[in-house]
């Protein structure tokens, strides 16, 4: 029996009884990335360990080997212990612990702000289910090999709003810290602050029902927003990136029935720094019923050289992706919006606004729906930002209009638009032949839906938001969703 075998055999047994999916959510123990951590990772983990694949994600130590304590990690990570990431110590919170207590696993601390007094670089503080007070983490660093870590062990970890305190959980002036898999509701502003923190990560989480945001950043570089849901705020948006930063990543997050935005990026020069977001890539996010007090369902204030693909955007009551310049230092240039499928409400605007840019713009293979009669696929908000947009290969439906080219003075139907020689390889479709069932949110592509092989193909876009890989031709699919080959 190969090496491999002989440890897969020894541990099986002791495992077998534990090895029931584990919750659908980012986790570094997730070795093969397929949303569980499970017996198949640990396969991985032990290859890895013994040289036999390369040794390219499970080195969860930090020690810049793969080896048997990466390998134990993940098993702890399968039998519900946590996803130990980092060479530092674990420490553990729980509501049957005491703050005098040394912070253990046999003796657990009571709230996780005791735990923050104690931290250094690779430590991982473990939170079991239950109710902790709001925290903040000041002035605290780790590194990209060893971040401090603040991970729920299962789901219902909730962090509690306290009168007078603005933002529940506030992160200021640190770096490399992960918030992985926590819960808060009812914030006085913000379930979640990042200030003037560079590589924070937060994921995993359910943020609902606060008064401004569920996760809101100003001034921080390489954040990393992934996998939460963020609901219900009560005046403004579910996740807003705020003031100047450079590269943040919002990925495969659910918006939802938030009053203004569901995701705001506002780089807003008057608050200081070059009043532009720059680098941005959100992608694979669902965000729907938003926008009753105005905005976007992803609303772009001074945003360059980003991209916005695999996105779905349904239901939403203003307007769908908007790109502009209002509080940023400059509009839009260089960005890339791509793979998007936006269904907008019967009171809806545009599907896209696209105004001020300063520069061209790519806008390929999306597809552009709009149930509001009197509205359509994408508006211009001067001749610059046409002759500045590269748009082609997208599908218009729904409403009457396809494009108006000037803020709304003009309305064209995409066979107008196309008569001035734009949009030649796009065309028009119905709801009906789109989509499986739009009503339901459902919209994966219908087998033989003009979707299917519209597109241009894109070496950048290589899968769709349901992370499966897309077609290598002879033609891309339209939209959020690829179809099967």
């Amino acid at each position: 029996m190969a090496r491999s075998g002989i440890i897969y055999a020894l541990i099986l047994p002791a495992l077998t009884p534990c090895l029931t999916a584990g919750p659908a959510f980012v986790s570094a123990c997730d070795l093969n990335s397929d949303g569980l951590v499970n017996v198949s990772d640990i396969q991985l983990a032990i290859n890895q360990a013994l040289g036999i694949v390369p040794c390219t994600n499970a080195d969860l130590t930090g020690d810049g080997t793969c080896n048997i304590l990466d390998v134990q990690r993940v098993v702890n990570a399968v039998l519900g212990e946590g996803c130990k990431v980092g060479n530092g110590a674990s420490w553990y919170v729980s509501p049957a612990g005491s703050d005098t207590n040394s912070c253990t696993q046999s003796s657990p601390c009571r709230q996780i702000s005791q735990v923050l007094t104690i931290v250094q670089p690779g430590d991982t503080i473990f939170v079991a289910d239950g109710t902790y007070n709001a925290f903040t983490v000041s002035a605290l660093n780790g590194t990209a090999a060893n971040p401090i870590s603040i991970q729920a062990l299962a789901q219902n970890a909730q962090i509690l709003p306290v009168t007078g305190v603005r933002d529940t959980i506030f992160v200021t002036y640190s770096s490399y810290i992960v918030l992985d898999g926590l819960s808060s509701f009812n914030a006085n502003r913000a379930a979640v602050r990042i200030d003037n923190s560079p590589n924070v990560t937060v994921q995993n989480g359910v943020y609902g029902d606060n008064a401004e945001w569920g996760i809101f950043t100003d001034f921080s570089n390489n954040s990393l927003i992934r996998n939460n849901e963020c609901y219900g705020s009560v005046a403004q948006h579910g996740i807003y990136v705020s003031n100047s930063s450079e590269s943040p990543i919002v990925r495969a997050n659910w918006l939802h029935d938030n009053a203004g935005c569901g995701l705001q990026l506002n780089a807003d020069v008057t608050q200081g720094g070059s009043g532009l977001i720059t680098g941005a890539l959100l992608e694979d996010n669902i965000i729907y019923n938003n926008g009753s007090a105005g905005g976007a369902g992803i609303n772009l204030d001074g945003v360059q050289y980003s991209t916005i693909q695999n996105n779905l955007l349904y239901n939403n009551h203003a307007s769908g992706i908007a790109m502009f310049q209002i509080d940023g230092a400059a509009g839009p240039v260089g960005d890339l919006v791509y793979n998007n499928t936006i269904d907008m409400a019967s009171d809806g605007r545009w599907d896209l606004d696209i105004s001020s840019s300063v520069g061209g713009n790519t806008v390929r293979d999306n597809i552009f729906y709009n149930e509001n009669s009197n509205h359509g696929g994408i508006q211009y908000g001067a001749a610059t930002d046409v002759a500045n947009t590269d748009s082609d290969y997208n599908v218009f439906g729904g409403g009457n209009w396809g494009v108006t080219p000037d803020g709304g003075n003009t309305f064209l139907t995409l066979a107008d638009w196309q008569a001035q020689g734009y949009e030649l390889h796009s065309f028009t479709a119905t709801s009906a032949s789109l989509w499986v069932n739009p009503a339901a949110g459902n919209y994966l592509l219908l087998p033989g839906s003009p979707a299917i092989n519209a597109g241009q193909l894109l070496p950048s876009v290589t899968t769709d938001l349901n992370g499966v890989a897309r077609s290598t031709g002879p033609a891309a699919d339209d939209g959020c969703y690829g179809y099967p080959d």
